[in-house]
């Protein structure tokens, strides 16, 4: 199975503040790596990490291990990104990034803190994507 992570396990992960932390490290050791991830993903990753006054060197240093692989490129699908965003209102690139990687393997699983959206996105228009998040929105 090949996993696909989005911007909230990664800095859940990454910071010991996040009320995911620990769902984050508990689901990351079961990981198989790599993880696949997106330019924008990483984009979010860096942000979130920087508005928290947190180095953003260990992010580097699970690309630098091969944890974590880059492994996407939004300007080869951007027509297919379009299509999603104009479709889901809620949908940022990042997410749409994630439903086009999930489109491209078809044995593909997506880590996210975000239950909600991923539950309403659809794959390849109709298809459920799966995805691991943690019970609740708002609970680690």
């Amino acid at each position: 199975m090949i996993t696909i992570c989005d911007t909230g396990p990664l800095v859940a992960y990454l910071n010991r503040n996040d009320p995911y932390h620990k769902w984050a490290v508990a689901l990351l050791k079961n990981v198989r790596p790599p993880m696949l991830v997106c330019e924008p993903v990483l984009t979010e990753v860096v942000y979130f990490l920087r508005e928290d006054g947190l180095a953003v060197d260990p992010l580097f240093q699970l690309l630098e291990r091969e944890a974590v692989r880059l492994d996407f490129d939004v300007s080869s699908y951007w027509p297919r990104i379009r299509t999603l965003m104009s479709r889901y209102r809620q949908m940022d690139l990042a997410d749409a990034s994630i439903v086009v990687m999930s489109e491209l393997r078809a044995r593909s699983q997506v880590l996210t803190v975000d239950r909600t959206d991923f539950s309403i996105y659809r794959r390849n228009d109709r298809q459920v994507i799966n995805f691991v998040a943690p019970e609740k929105d708002g609970e680690s």
